[in-house]
């Protein structure tokens, strides 16, 4: 129900942030289910055609989520091409020995001299392919700890303690927001890994339960709305007949959107996560992108929003 709460006051702020100009694709839903509720007219605490559509439209938005949400989870697993983080091991010319250790020479991603090192897979990348610290992370609601398999792994090593402390406090640090994609510092591997199967789709369930939910309340305050059957009959309501419309007609507009925006920040994870895949695939082979990204302009600028980072 949290999770609801905050999704409804940050929903919008949320949308706009993840998608950058391909949010505007709400502005058309929003505006013609607008158009529709105010054109046909509702009727609060009885289910007319407004309501019809409304529902029509948001289960189709909603089934929409959850077949692609089956696709990258259950049909093509796109996670095991970061979850296995398989710029780490697929090319052994790139480290040196020493002292029974080894060290990056090269970073993967650039086949630069590394010179940062990754907070959650501790490889060594160059700073161009490391993601700084996104602004929005540490809010009082949304912040989240991003590897707690880690951290959990951490608490069971033995041998050194002094070691496995500090390795659990760096795991325990590397923090996300889920109302808004954001994460801390970490390699670009490791970053559209935790925003893409991680915090987008939190983020992006919580906006298709939020659509159902505003599609939901016409008919579970059905009596408030309307003022019970005395209410009815009188044609009055609880809350005033013009409050009651613009409830349930707002209800109805919400839930449309919140629908299509869960729908567009899972299919944004998607794209974002196969465009790694394209980019990268040249210096690391084991990764392969699902579909042939569009190099246009155009597609470029609806898949990263303006203030978002390269890396």
């Amino acid at each position: 129900m949290a999770a609801v709460a905050a999704t409804v006051l940050a929903g919008p702020f949320s949308s706009v942030y993840v998608l950058g100009p391909a949010a505007a694709l709400l502005l058309p839903s929003v505006g013609a289910m607008l158009g529709v509720n105010l054109g046909l007219g509702v009727h609060p605490g009885f289910y007319t055609k407004p309501d019809k559509i409304t529902t029509a439209i948001t289960a189709f938005f909603v089934s929409c989520y959850f077949l692609l949400l089956f696709y990258m989870t259950f049909w093509r697993k796109v996670e095991a091409f970061f979850s296995y983080t398989p710029w780490l091991r697929h090319n052994g010319k790139m480290q040196a020995s020493a002292g029974g250790r080894k060290y990056a020479t090269r970073c993967p991603f650039t086949g630069e001299r590394p010179t940062m090192r990754c907070p959650s897979c501790d490889a060594r990348v160059h700073d161009d392919a490391f993601h700084k610290p996104d602004r929005l992370v540490q809010l009082p609601v949304g912040e989240t700890v991003l590897r707690w398999d880690a951290a959990k792994l951490a608490t069971e090593q033995g041998g050194d303690l002094g070691k496995a402390r500090r390795t659990l406090d760096s795991y325990l640090d590397f923090r996300g927001n889920v109302l808004f994609g954001t994460l801390k510092g970490c390699c670009t591997g490791c970053a559209h890994w935790q925003r893409c199967f991680n915090l987008l789709p939190r983020l992006s369930l919580s906006m298709a339960f939020t659509g159902m939910f505003f599609a939901f309340i016409p008919w579970a305050f059905a009596s408030f709305l309307n003022g019970g059957s005395t209410g009815a009959i009188v044609g009055r309501s609880a809350i005033g007949g013009g409050g009651a419309k613009a409830v349930h007609t707002i209800c109805n507009v919400l839930a449309v959107a919140y629908a299509q925006a869960g729908f567009l920040v899972q299919l944004h994870a998607l794209l974002r996560a196969n465009d790694f895949l394209a980019t990268h695939r040249a210096a690391i082979p084991s990764l392969k992108p699902l579909f042939r990204t569009p190099r246009s302009k155009l597609a470029r600028y609806l898949l990263r929003a303006p203030w978002e980072q390269e890396a």
